[in-house]
């Protein structure tokens, strides 16, 4: 029996996003969510998980994205905004983030969203920012206090097959699987064994079904427990597209691919006659 969490990040990211995100889980094709509490959709988000108790959240952190609720000149701009992936990236690589202040930034998200009134059962990161070390470095002693669980980007086991098809993702899996075992020697937590996502698929959207979640599950190493299936149901709307006037066009591969997650998500249960699989949440994971 395959425990699989079905996750979907970037709620409170706008209230499109949001809404969304409740249409798959009240089709019951979602066991939880992660939420970011310094967008502009964080108001509506929260109003949306007090009309949806049975929905599991936890915090979405965000060190890439909006502006951060503390004093952090190392994560953010000129401007006093948060610096995108890659300057992040090259920062940390530089040794200029200064855990400090992710420490401090990770409790003040964590204390928004129990201000909001809800109780996290995990967290993750936007864009996996807390895969880089200094981050998950900052962050592991507050989830070992906590006993917060945490969803690490584990890939599969990187391949030879895959080396030779196709080496830049095989490097990029090397790094983020050595670096996963690590972490989960640092944390006394619950985590996941593996995680899987359209987004690592190169195929078009548009051929996307219900059977392309299902066997991204399936196909998950016979080894891994606990699968968390991360997903990203978005529909179309003016508010996400206003959050990025600039790059909006690099950004639509993306948001098509959530667009039909959405569609597959809002639909029948993926897994409602699967004897093989359990749908489960962090909280309630064995």
């Amino acid at each position: 029996m395959r425990q699989v969490i079905i996750n979907a990040d970037d709620f409170g990211l706008s209230p499109s996003v949001s809404r969304a995100i409740v249409d798959a889980y009240r089709a019951g094709n979602l066991t939880s969510t992660t939420m970011m509490v310094n967008m502009p959709g964080t108001d509506d988000g929260a109003r949306l998980a007090s009309e949806n108790p049975g929905l599991a959240i936890g915090l979405h952190f965000c060190l890439s994205e909006g502006r951060p609720l503390t004093v952090a000149p190392s994560l953010t701009d000129a401007n006093g905004n948060f610096l995108e992936r890659g300057a992040l990236l090259k920062r940390a690589l530089r040794g200029q983030v200064k855990e400090t202040e992710v420490r401090a930034e990770f409790e003040a998200q964590l204390a928004k969203l129990e201000g909001l009134g809800i109780k996290p059962t995990h967290t993750d990161s936007h864009q996996h920012v807390h895969m880089l070390p200094a981050v998950f470095r900052a962050i592991a002693p507050v989830l070992n206090a906590r006993k917060l669980p945490v969803r690490l980007a584990i890939p599969h086991k990187p391949s030879l097959a895959l080396l030779l098809r196709w080496p830049l993702k095989f490097v990029r899996q090397s790094i983020l699987y050595r670096s996963s075992q690590q972490f989960k020697r640092q944390v006394s937590t619950r985590t996941n064994d593996v995680l899987v996502s359209v987004h690592d698929l190169s195929t078009p959207p548009t051929g996307y079904t219900a059977e392309t979640l299902r066997q991204l599950v399936h196909e998950a190493p016979a080894d891994a427990q606990v699968v968390e299936l991360m997903v990203h149901p978005y529909i179309p709307g003016a508010d996400i597209d206003a959050l990025y006037p600039t790059d909006l066009a690099l950004r639509k591969p993306f948001f098509e691919k959530c667009y039909a997650e959405h569609r597959i998500l809002s639909g029948p249960p993926l897994f409602a006659h699967d004897p093989n699989v359990t749908l489960t949440t962090y909280g309630s994971a064995s």
